[in-house]
């Protein structure tokens, strides 16, 4: 979401996003006294945790090589050329016990940008890349048994070009300037692109690139990812998909001049690949950027109707309610609010708080626990 013009966003975000999501009085969910905890498990679903006993296995969604997703110090790595309908790619996962509770976390819309660059007449660059600093201390302090950490889109405010010739050649830039910061967490990241990671104007900041492979090969170039991608740890499976690149792409954004992809929707090549990942055995964790019409209205970011949503025809809706039995939860961003529904009753759908930006805060940090044995997980957070 583009939240230059935060003055009316805001104000739309105050009156209606927050309806019945922000007030903290959800009857699903336990309060601590400085967080709150949300719990989930399902019973009816057996662990099949032993059947990917001391192995990681990560697929791409697209041909080509697997990346670590900007990770530099991540568990060896065995890369492989991919196929679409294959995991063929293995890292080997240190931990002998997959039965073992584990936790990562969840980090959405740093909106990295570069200060004194023309974008930062509308925006406080340099407060987004403190939020950001700020935010990997933190985990690092706090959070250094993470097994990961998730971003769920808009890396970035913009790309300064589309073209992955212009990348690391020594150039500042924000796609760098992510990877960068992001490099210092002790622990390996995994990200999903959101509608700014597809933007290409500093001047104009809203410019949607034409055609979704260009801005796609620069992150190729920068953290070596695919659009959409996989892998498995402790017996989980963790989809991160791509809800930018479907055929809303090229919709234009309400209250905006240029700006497009507003509205999330998946290609039809990913959904072909994402059914396949959901009849795998792995109970299954997705991670995009659009938020989701969920079951209560106004839970999720929609105060302009469904036109910030992933589109409410969208195939993914029936794959979610085909394997919902398999889907434990999904993690999304683009709302710059923490709230959390459901999806079909049954799937918890959580939205992270925004790291830059309107409402940006560098504790808008999500710590999920997961617990193999007993198909069950809790995410904790201060904003939720």
């Amino acid at each position: 979401m583009n939240m230059n013009k935060p003055t009316i966003f805001a104000l739309f975000l105050a009156l209606f996003g927050c309806l019945g999501s922000c007030s903290n009085d959800d009857d699903s969910s336990s309060t601590a006294e400085d967080s709150e905890t949300s719990t989930a498990t399902n019973s009816d679903t057996d662990s099949d945790a032993d059947s990917n006993s001391d192995s990681d296995t990560e697929t791409d969604g697209t041909d080509g090589d697997t990346g670590t997703d900007g990770d530099t110090d991540s568990e060896a790595d065995s890369d492989t050329d991919s196929d679409i309908n294959t995991d063929s790619d293995t890292a080997t996962d240190t931990d002998t016990d997959t039965d073992e509770p584990f936790s990562f976390v969840v980090i959405t819309d740093t909106h990295t940008r570069l200060p004194g660059n023309p974008d930062d007449a509308d925006y406080d660059n340099q407060g987004n890349l403190d939020n950001l600093e700020n935010a990997v201390t933190i985990i690092n302090a706090e959070h250094s048994n993470a097994a990961f950490v998730a971003v769920t889109g808009d890396l970035v405010g913009c790309l300064f070009s589309q073209n992955p010739a212009d990348y690391n050649v020594g150039e500042p830039n924000p796609a760098e300037k992510f990877e960068e910061i992001m490099d210092g967490l002790d622990m390996p990241y995994h990200v999903s692109l959101g509608n700014h990671d597809y933007e290409i104007d500093y001047m104009d900041e809203g410019v949607t690139a034409p055609d979704p492979s260009g801005p796609e090969a620069v992150w190729r170039a920068v953290l070596d990812i695919e659009p959409y991608r996989s892998f498995v740890f402790q017996g989980q499976r963790f989809l991160f998909l791509n809800s930018v690149r479907g055929d809303a792409y090229l919709t234009p954004c309400i209250f905006a001049d240029v700006e497009l992809s507003c509205t999330g929707s998946f290609d039809d090549e990913q959904l072909t690949w994402l059914e396949q990942q959901l009849q795998q055995p792995e109970p299954c964790y997705l991670f995009f950027h659009h938020p989701v019409k969920s079951d209560n209205a106004f839970m999720m970011w929609s105060f302009a109707g469904d036109s910030f949503l992933v589109h409410q025809d969208d195939y993914f809706y029936t794959l979610a309610e085909t394997y919902a039995d398999n889907i434990r939860a999904i993690f999304v961003g683009h709302g710059h609010l923490s709230v959390e529904d459901t999806l079909n009753e049954t799937i918890q759908v959580y939205e992270t708080g925004s790291i830059g930006d309107t409402f940006g805060d560098s504790d808008n940090i999500s710590i999920v626990t997961v617990d193999p044995q007993n198909d069950s997980f809790v995410v904790e957070s201060d904003r939720i």
